[in-house]
């Protein structure tokens, strides 16, 4: 592999590993708080916990499969690509679908909205770039996407430049 392409792929690694520790730091005070009763649901809000725990499984393992590409990544290695690409097609899936079931209504989708704003261990990872488009609606985790293109051309690069070229 290319020198620029294990630079590339290293610093992808890294900055993922960064920003899903500190959302996985996010997730786990919610948790806490949680626990300790200090963050409690309102009368308009009977699916909390439900939703809180269904979020925060989700959440933690996405974060775990990031977390593992992630590493795979600042090694140098590009066997984590296709895993990793397949986990952001998922998570892509998965943020906006969040964000319209908050369109149910009555105490469900109260209940998912309020139990979305802190079990959101993987904003910090999606949201990276927000600042580039923060008027998209839903939300679009723009930084895992541009991170897909960035690792599938790398690795069609590496290939490409892998494979003897014969008359």
């Amino acid at each position: 592999m290319a020198t620029w392409a294990k630079i590339v792929i290293r610093s992808v690694g890294v900055l993922n590993s960064a920003v899903l520790l500190l959302g996985l730091s996010f997730l786990a005070d919610s948790v806490y708080k949680i626990a300790i009763g200090q963050i409690k649901a309102s009368s308009d809000e009977p699916y909390f916990y439900v939703a809180f725990a269904t979020m925060a499984a989700i959440e933690i393992v996405f974060i775990g499969i990031f977390l593992v590409a992630s590493y795979r990544f600042a090694r140098g290695r590009l066997s984590a690509v296709n895993l990793y690409s397949i986990a952001v097609l998922l998570y892509v899936v998965y943020v906006p679908n969040i964000g319209l079931m908050w369109r149910l209504g009555g105490s469900i989708g109260a209940s998912i909205a309020a139990a979305t704003g802190i079990s959101s261990g993987t904003a910090p990872f999606a949201y990276l770039l927000f600042f580039i488009h923060p008027m998209s609606f839903p939300p679009f985790p723009l930084y895992p996407a541009l991170t897909v293109v960035l690792v599938q051309l790398v690795k069609w690069r590496g290939v490409q430049r892998a494979v003897p070229v014969s008359a």
